[in-house]
């Protein structure tokens, strides 16, 4: 924390260091600048679809029917065929018998006919035709709200502007730091061999074609009411697999809760905290080392500007926190000095591996130039 001095007269002044005077007229400000967006787009509701379609697709190839009667009176010669029931229902109600003949033939005025129609009609199959008319909904506003890749943007824009007066010397500053960091997620939603894009496509391509199936057709043309939860658990859904992970679909759709991700955050100030007094110690370290190098080149030596950085570095943290103890700076340092020399080493190798693959191209050249001059003698 930079020191605070009351006002201070012109002989006052000149009983002051240069780093306290420094500090005593610096007039500074801090604006920071934070636009802060990012998109994650959770893909697992995209597995969970394409796990389920092929029992699905195995449902509509084979769908369920049932055999339905239908029983009318017609007259006898209106009808189609005479079967037990037929019979059984004309004993029972004899005033249909029009003649009983000599030899015992009975001949009725009209009997009982029953037509027998297969219906896609059940329960499961309504169940299967609601779903897939949720599947598409779901899909549509699932694409709606994914367009595009997962991101992240993070804008960030600081200006530090401070000027103070050192006796007769006036100093000013001006820094302006522009740091925008983008980072897309290429592959957000890729499996396997095939882009998230190739994925959406499919799975569009088989929905839509199981829109076109003889079972979505006729119930669609039925116009039947669809199924609503919770539900029945007829034998059909407990015991056929299929089934099974149709109603494990049914259930997720019903029950999503999207796991997208979604952050925006932006800020506008003027810092008046230690971040501001970071950058006031920065102005005075450049001062002292501008004074120490320039005006008194002939006398300074690197040593002492280094211990006379060092010594205004440890006032401030001494100034930061007054608990600071001895080892604690050690530690501090120490730790600070291995990062240093690792990054260095590190730089060092690389160059250095730059520098070897350099030679071992041109020595390459040279051998092939040789070779060349060789094949020519």
């Amino acid at each position: 924390m930079a020191k605070e001095f009351d006002v201070v007269d012109d002989e006052e002044e000149e009983e002051l260091d240069d780093d306290e005077l420094f500090l005593h007229n610096l007039n500074s400000t801090l604006y920071v600048k934070r636009d802060y967006d990012m998109k994650d787009f959770d893909y697992e509701w995209l597995d969970i679809v394409e796990d389920c379609i092929p029992y699905i697709d195995n449902i509509l190839r084979n769908p369920k029917r049932f055999i339905i009667n239908e029983e009318e009176i017609v007259k006898v010669e209106l009808a189609r065929k005479v079967t037990v029931e037929s019979v059984i229902h004309l004993t029972q109600h004899t005033n249909l018998i029009q003649k009983i003949e000599d030899n015992g033939d009975v001949k009725p005025s009209k009997i009982l006919n029953i037509n027998k129609e297969e219906s896609m009609d059940t329960y499961e199959n309504r169940f299967i035709f609601t779903l897939l008319n949720n599947l598409r909904l779901f899909y549509e506003n699932r694409v709606e709200a994914t367009s595009g890749q997962s991101y992240c943007l993070d804008k960030n824009l600081l200006q530090y502007t401070a000027n103070t007066k050192v006796y007769s010397e006036n100093l000013k500053i001006n820094i302006d730091i522009s740091d925008i960091t983008k980072t897309v997620k290429e592959h957000s939603g890729d499996k396997g061999n095939m882009t998230l894009a190739d994925r959406l496509k499919k799975v569009k391509t088989q929905i839509d074609g199981f829109f076109g199936t003889e079972l979505m057709q006729i119930l669609s043309k039925l116009h039947v009411a669809p199924v609503r939860s919770p539900i029945k658990k007829t034998n059909v859904i407990l015991k056929n697999p299929n089934f099974r992970k149709a109603e494990e679909l049914w259930n997720y759709i019903q029950s999503f809760e999207s796991k997208d991700k979604r952050e925006k955050e932006k800020r506008d100030f003027f810092d008046k905290g230690v971040l501001k007094n970071e950058y006031d110690q920065a102005f005075l370290m450049a001062f002292i080392a501008n004074k120490n190098f320039i005006t008194n080149s002939k006398t300074a030596t690197e040593s002492a500007v280094v211990n006379q950085m060092i010594q205004r570095l440890i006032e401030n943290l001494l100034d930061t926190d007054v608990d600071l103890t001895e080892d604690k700076i050690e530690e501090a340092f120490l730790k600070q000095l291995k990062l240093m020399k690792e990054k260095n080493l590190a730089r060092a190798e690389r160059i250095f591996k730059v520098l070897e693959d350099r030679l071992e191209r041109e020595e390459k050249g040279i051998e092939d130039v040789l070779d060349l001059l060789r094949k020519e003698v």
